[in-house]
C-alpha cells in the first residue's frame, strides 16, 4: 500500500529520531534523510521537516548541506536550527547571543492552521545560542516567546509564508516539555502537507517481513540475540519472514550481565518457540579480560563489541555456520548516541555500533 510520507532531515541534533516518532504516532510514515541527499531523494515525500542541530547557523557552521532542499515544491518546517537556516535562506537575520534555555510561554499572534486547536499561549521548550531576528520579505511573525514574566518578547520564535509553504519553530514542538507540540505536527503534517493517516505499525510488520524475505532469499541468518527489545524484535521479525531452521541465535553471557538474566533471557526465546535453533555461550572470562586495564568507557565499550564479534565468529565455527547472513537489530537511539550520522556528535559508543560491525 502506498503511504503519504514527512521527510525528517537530520542535522545531527539528539532528537531527529523524535520527531519521526511523533510523526508516526499520527499514522503517517516519516523517514530520516541526511542534509547532503541528492533532491531525486525526496521525490516521494509529501513534506519536509528540518531537525535541530548542534551547529549554530550565525556563524555558518555546517553550511555545506544540500540547500536545494528548501526549493523543493513541498511544505518544509524547521525547527531550531532548521528554523534559523530557513529565515536566512529567505532573506532573514540570524544572530548569536540572544539564547534561551528551558520552559517559555509561545505567544501565537494570529489563527493559523499550524495553531489549530491550541490555546494562544502555549508552554514550549527552548535549547538555543541563536535568535532569528528579521524575516524575509514574503514572511510573517506567528509568534514571539517569553522566558519568565520579566524577560522582555522574544520575537520570531514562530515564522511562515504561506506563499511559500514555509515555516519555523525556535522551540522543539517534538520533545514532551512543549504541552501540545505533538498537535503542531499533526497540524503541518496534515493541514499543511495534506497527508493521510493510513500507516500502520501492524503494516508496518508486514512490509518489513516481506523486505526481509526478498533480502534474504534462499540462505539463513545468525544473530545475536541479547534479549533486549533491539535484537528480540529483530529475531521475531526474522522468525515470521524465514520460518523454521533458518534463524541461528546466539546468546553470549559477557559476565556484566544482572543475577540470572541470561537464564531469564533462555527461557524468554525458549517461551517464544525459538528454543530449537537457540545457542548460549558464557563467555564472561573472555571479555573481563578484555576490559581488564580499561579506564575510559568509550575504550570499554569499544572492547566489549569488538569481543562480542570475536566470540560471535568463534561460536560460528564451532555450531558449522559458514553461509549465512549477520542479522542485527539496532534501535535508532543507538545510532543516535554512538553519532552514527554525518553531523551527530558521539554521546556514547553502543557495542552494536562499533566499526568492526560497522564493516560487516
Amino acid at each position: 500500500m502506498h503511504h503519504d510520507k514527512i521527510a525528517v532531515v537530520d542535522f545531527g541534533g539528539q532528537y531527529a529520531h523524535l520527531i519521526a516518532t511523533k510523526v508516526r504516532r499520527g499514522r503517517v510514515l516519516a523517514e530520516i534523510r541526511q542534509p547532503e541527499d541528492p533532491l531525486e531523494a525526496f521525490a516521494e515525500y509529501r513534506g519536509v521537516i528540518l531537525s535541530g542541530s548542534p551547529s549554530l547557523a550565525s556563524f555558518g557552521e555546517d553550511s555545506d548541506w544540500n540547500k536545494g532542499i528548501l526549493d523543493l515544491d513541498v511544505p518544509i518546517l524547521g525547527f531550531c536550527f532548521g528554523h534559523q537556516e530557513i529565515a536566512k535562506h529567505y532573506g532573514g537575520t540570524v544572530i548569536n547571543g540572544k539564547q534561551e534555555w528551558g520552559h517559555a510561554d509561545l505567544h501565537i499572534l494570529r489563527d493559523h492552521p499550524l495553531f489549530a486547536g491550541l490555546d494562544k499561549v502555549e508552554q514550549v521548550w527552548m535549547s538555543h545560542f541563536d535568535s532569528v531576528t528579521s524575516v524575509g520579505p514574503d514572511f510573517e511573525e506567528l509568534g514571539y516567546s517569553l522566558l519568565g514574566e520579566d524577560a522582555p518578547p522574544h520575537r520570531f520564535a514562530a515564522i511562515g509564508s504561506d506563499k511559500l509553504r514555509r515555516y519555523g519553530f525556535q522551540f522543539h514542538p517534538e520533545v514532551d516539555d512543549t504541552l501540545h507540540g505533538d498537535e503542531m505536527i499533526a497540524n503541518f503534517v496534515r493541514e499543511i502537507c495534506g497527508c493521510r493517516p493510513t500507516w500502520t505499525m501492524e503494516g508496518y510488520v508486514q512490509e518489513e517481513v516481506a523486505r526481509i524475505r526478498a533480502q534474504v532469499g534462499d540462505r539463513s541468518v545468525f544473530l545475536l540475540a541479547s534479549g533486549g527489545v533491539d535484537s528480540t524484535v529483530a529475531a521475531r521479525l526474522f522468525a515470521e519472514a524465514l520460518g523454521p531452521g533458518r534463524l541461528e541465535l546466539l546468546h553470549v553471557d559477557n559476565g556484566l550481565m544482572r543475577k540470572d538474566e541470561s537464564r531469564a533471557v533462555v527461557k524468554m526465546f525458549a517461551d517464544l518457540g525459538m528454543g530449537d535453533d537457540f545457542h548460549f555461550i558464557d563467555a564472561s572470562d573472555d571479555f573481563l579480560a578484555a576490559l581488564e586495564g580499561k579506564i575510559e568507557p568509550e575504550a570499554k565499550r569499544r572492547a566489549i563489541g569488538d569481543t562480542f564479534i570475536t566470540v560471535f565468529e568463534s561460536e560460528a565455527r564451532r555450531l558449522g555456520i559458514t553461509d549465512h547472513l549477520l542479522g542485527q537489530g539496532t534501535i535508532y537511539p543507538d545510532t543516535i548516541e554512538t553519532g552514527g550520522t554525518k553531523r551527530a556528535d558521539t554521546i556514547k559508543t553502543h557495542h552494536n555500533r562499533v566499526p568492526i560491525i560497522e564493516e560487516m
